[in-house]
C-alpha cells in the first residue's frame, strides 16, 4: 500500500486545478496519446513539464481558450535513409494531446513555453491579485 503524502483536500484541489481531459475525442478519427506530465506550484507561478520526444517546435501547438490550456504535438516517424526496417513498433505519426482546466488566478498574457531535449516546459504565472502578500502591522 502506498501512502499519499499530500492531504486529501489539497490533492483534490490540485487534481481539479490541472485536471487532464480525455486523450482522444469521439469525433476525431486520429488517436491522440497523452504525454507524461508533471505539474509544479511555486509562490509566483505553476510549471507544467511534458515529455515530447522527437517533437520539433514547428510541430507543437499550445493554446489557452476558455480557461483551458491545450497542448498538441505531432511527430512523424521516418525510415532511416540507407537502411531497411527490421522491426517497427509504431507506424506513421504519433500525435500528442493534453488539456488542463485552469483556474482564474493564471495570467494568460504572460504564459511562456520552452522546448528543450524533448521536454516542453510551460510557465503559468499567477495574477498579482492571487499572490500572497505580507500585511504590515502598525
Amino acid at each position: 500500500m502506498t501512502a499519499n503524502l499530500m492531504p486529501m483536500n489539497l490533492a483534490t484541489l490540485l487534481d481539479t486545478f490541472f485536471a487532464p481531459t480525455a486523450a482522444c475525442s469521439g469525433s476525431d478519427p486520429e488517436l491522440w496519446t497523452a504525454p507524461r506530465t508533471e505539474v509544479y506550484e511555486g509562490d509566483k507561478d505553476y510549471i507544467i513539464r511534458m515529455d515530447l520526444p522527437g517533437v520539433n517546435r514547428q510541430d507543437l501547438e499550445i493554446e489557452i481558450e476558455n480557461d483551458s490550456l491545450t497542448v498538441k504535438a505531432r511527430r512523424e516517424l521516418k525510415d532511416e535513409e540507407g537502411y531497411r526496417t527490421v522491426r517497427r513498433e509504431q507506424t506513421g505519426a504519433i500525435s500528442y494531446r493534453r488539456s488542463f482546466d485552469l483556474v482564474r488566478q493564471i495570467d494568460p498574457e504572460h504564459v511562456r513555453a520552452e522546448l528543450e531535449n524533448g521536454v516542453l516546459s510551460i510557465t503559468l504565472p499567477k495574477h498579482a491579485q492571487a499572490l500572497a502578500r505580507r500585511i504590515e502591522v502598525k
